[in-house]
């Protein structure tokens, strides 16, 4: 069985078509560290993604503008008017309708506070979201090539001297970029003390600018480092049903759980955790049925040795209980059922000061009488005084019903 391996796919600037050619990027999720295999292929030659794959859309930096609000106080995460209130905010800055542009909030936005919002082509991107997926490349997730840092600047040439092009993260003015040729035209004063990261096609010409020694990356590293940002731009109309989301995302828990190397001590003592659980439980259940059965041997021989006449022995303690009940019956001897019992027991059981009733019915072994007026503490003294007597106190609608325990239903 293959880990799990995460395909990154930059879309292009055109409409998709296809001749168009997408970036790729694929690595194993299991070892995030390692360099990714990058290459360049139109839609008809892509890897195939199989069910253990994540698929992440790359939004090339070009396609995007920047913009920095702060949204209005009360505004929540779910809230179905924060679309609405984005767009209102941007209608002002924005070249085209706020309606004709895909826009995406910053992970970890708070209303009141300034965020950054990205904006691209919605028709654009959902024609290539549309077009993966029914290629067989269903897109998990949507993040953007570069993005503003929480602090600081951090400059990147990319690609040659013939085609490249330097781009600015900053933290307060968003992420701009330029072409190559056209980079020699910047104010001096930008490139002071600014650190840069290029790819090797530009670290030469970066150099003969003056500036600080880059820092030399590989081709398109940065696709992974967008690929492992916090950003997400499927949100709003593209956003994934929640159930969606929170299923894919534990698919890919329990893939990785199942499948990567480094978690396989995990699940040899998972495994060896729920087998030794099944036979503690297994033992504990064995020993509940033997201790129930020991009970109920010792109740059917106290029961055929107190009373030889019972030839079938079905409930022993019930059937005691009644074989006593004939006993006392045929002696005369009162019961807890009988009508004196439960008299005497309800005269010594009422609290201090409290009349006994004015009418009482006794039926069926039991005593009935409209029910007196008791405080909470008055009531539960009366209740356990009859209880000790072996009786139970019931309220049903104004009556009180007075009756033996071993009867109680």
């Amino acid at each position: 069985m293959k880990p799990m391996r995460c395909l990154l796919l930059q879309l292009p600037l055109g409409a998709p078509a296809p001749a168009a050619v997408y970036g790729v990027a694929t690595w194993d999720v299991a070892a995030p560290e390692a360099k990714p295999e990058t290459s360049s292929a139109p839609l008809a030659l892509l890897p195939p993604a199989t069910r253990q794959t994540e698929v992440v859309a790359l939004v090339p930096a070009a396609a995007l503008s920047w913009h920095r609000v702060t949204l209005p106080a009360g505004l929540g995460h779910h809230s179905a008017k924060l679309q609405a209130a984005l767009q209102g905010l941007l209608e002002d800055r924005l070249l085209q309708e706020p309606q004709q542009l895909h826009l995406a909030l910053a992970p970890q936005w708070r209303a009141g506070s300034p965020a950054w919002v990205a904006a691209c082509d919605k028709a654009w991107l959902q024609a290539h979201l549309h077009t993966l997926r029914e290629a067989g490349w269903p897109v998990q997730r949507i993040v953007p090539e570069f993005a503003p840092p929480a602090s600081g600047q951090r400059w990147h040439a990319l690609g040659d001297e013939a085609s490249g092009w330097l781009w600015c993260c900053d933290a307060e003015q968003g992420v701009s970029g330029w072409p190559v040729a056209a980079a020699a035209q910047l104010p001096s004063s930008w490139w002071a003390n600014a650190t840069l990261e290029a790819e090797p096609g530009l670290a030469r010409w970066a150099q003969s600018r003056g500036l600080q020694p880059p820092a030399l990356t590989d081709t398109h590293a940065h696709w992974h480092t967008a690929a492992r940002g916090d950003w997400n731009l499927a949100q709003f109309d593209l956003q994934s049903d929640a159930r969606t989301r929170q299923w894919q995302s534990l698919r890919r828990g329990v893939d990785a759980l199942a499948r990567q190397p480094q978690w396989r001590p995990a699940r040899w003592g998972l495994a060896a955790l729920l087998l030794s659980q099944l036979i503690g439980l297994q033992a504990w259940a064995w020993m509940t049925r033997q201790h129930w059965q020991a009970e109920q041997d010792t109740w059917t021989q106290m029961l055929q040795h107190s009373f030889p006449k019972v030839g079938v022995v079905i409930d022993a303690p019930l059937q005691m209980a009644r074989e006593l009940a004939r006993l006392r019956q045929a002696s005369g001897q009162l019961t807890a059922q009988d009508f004196e019992a439960q008299l005497h027991a309800l005269g010594s059981a009422l609290p201090q000061g409290v009349a006994a009733p004015a009418r009482l019915d006794y039926q069926n072994g039991q005593l009935r009488w409209p029910t007196l007026a008791l405080n909470a503490q008055q009531q539960s003294a009366f209740e356990q005084a009859l209880q000790s007597q072996g009786l139970r106190l019931r309220d049903e609608g104004g009556m009180s019903r007075l009756q033996a325990l071993e009867a109680t239903p």
